[in-house]
């Protein structure tokens, strides 16, 4: 009887110590958590986007000194896109190194992708197909706060 009781207080003292460390690795957990989270500053933003019918345009402004990405996208699954841009006053390439100023015939569901600092200029795309085909635009231009 007396060796159980020595043996309960020995398991009690034991669980004390171990419950105490557990507690502590998680409490230091949570401190290491909260300020690896509160060290990293991620913005979330939406893209402006807009659908262009036939003979639409629209003008798109940026902000100086942000890289801004400007996207246009043939959706048609059987018509070409006559796009046409105006704006860029820094020379700016598309992904398939064509100049943003300028006539693009886009193929059927190809896209046209361009991210550079527009330095605040303000760009006009425009769609001038000859037929009933959507274009869709969007522009990301981040705000320095």
């Amino acid at each position: 009887m007396m060796q159980l009781q020595k043996f309960r207080r020995k398991l009690h003292k034991v669980n004390k110590k171990k419950g105490l460390y557990i507690k502590y690795t998680i409490l230091a957990f949570f401190v290491f958590a909260s300020s690896t989270v509160s060290s990293q500053s991620i913005t979330k933003s939406k893209l402006d986007t807009i659908v262009l019918l036939k003979n639409e345009y629209a003008v798109l402004d940026t902000n100086n000194g942000s890289q801004c990405i400007c996207y246009i996208n043939n959706i048609s699954k059987a018509q070409q896109a006559t796009v046409v841009n105006t704006g860029d006053t820094n020379n700016v390439k598309f992904n398939d190194s064509t100049s943003f100023n300028g006539i693009h015939i886009l193929k059927i569901r190809q896209q046209l992708i361009a991210v550079a600092d527009f330095k605040g200029s303000q760009l006009i795309v425009s769609n001038l197909s000859p037929y009933d085909v959507i274009v869709i635009v969007s522009i990301l231009c981040p705000k320095d706060d």
